[in-house]
């Protein structure tokens, strides 16, 4: 097993991770403007620390085998939180933000605006590897074994990238178009992607896999919350 889940004990590890990597966002610069990298890194790592406590709770959080490759995810029960739950990230959102609280929001909204409200998924919330350690096959062993978890629950996942770039690379891991680029007043355009869940049944021969037609009449409640914050994939 090349990934394993985070525990408790690597929730530091994993913030700092993301941080690092997201600090070279342009999207993230614009909600935290006016720092160097350093004090944004310092920001990132408050702020993602939100996300990945929640993802423990009610999602899940992927490490590589050497601890330099992380994706954060989502369950579709997670769109369905507890009001008490939403007022708590609001007031850590508030106190770690800052001034930037209101550009924060205004993001997250965005991303609200435009997340699928008519059928369950997962939700890739952040991906990220250590600068030293990319190009080294970590990100494929990141998604083939999130794409195990999607297709054991038989249920597909959306994302949102920040480059596209990355919405062209993500389609080796069966990741499509889910519609228009999103536009959000004040940010960079992000390109919206899907994957649907795939099955290998017996009667095809080995290595072909075909695609599971799935219904968008499958009933959901949201709550108004984006549990989770911009995906992108530094690699």
């Amino acid at each position: 097993m090349k990934c394993r889940l985070a525990k408790n004990a690597d929730l530091e590890n994993v913030s700092d991770i993301l941080a690092t990597a997201f600090s070279e966002e342009p999207v993230h610069k614009l909600i935290f403007p006016g720092r160097d990298r350093d004090s944004l890194i310092d920001v990132l790592r408050n702020f993602f620390r939100i996300y990945v406590n929640l993802a423990s709770k009610y999602g899940g959080i992927l490490l590589t085998e050497n601890d330099a490759g992380v994706l954060v995810y989502f369950r579709p029960e997670s769109m369905a939180m507890p009001k008490e739950e939403l007022t708590k990230i609001d007031s850590q959102l508030r106190k770690v933000c800052g001034s930037d609280y209101a550009k924060a929001i205004a993001f997250i909204d965005g991303l609200e605006q435009h997340h699928p409200q008519t059928f369950h998924h997962y939700y890739i919330s952040l991906l990220a590897v250590k600068p030293s350690c990319r190009g080294r096959g970590l990100v494929d062993d990141l998604f083939s074994e999130f794409n195990t978890i999607l297709d054991k629950a038989n249920l597909p996942c959306y994302a949102e990238c920040t480059r596209f770039s990355t919405r062209t690379l993500i389609r080796r891991w069966g990741y499509t178009d889910a519609g228009s680029p999103i536009s959000i007043d004040g940010f960079p355009k992000l390109y919206p992607v899907v994957r649907y869940p795939q099955v290998k049944p017996a009667f095809l021969p080995a290595g072909r896999e075909i695609r599971l037609s799935f219904t968008l009449k499958l009933m959901a409640c949201f709550a108004l919350i984006t549990p989770s914050f911009f995906t992108t994939f530094p690699m």
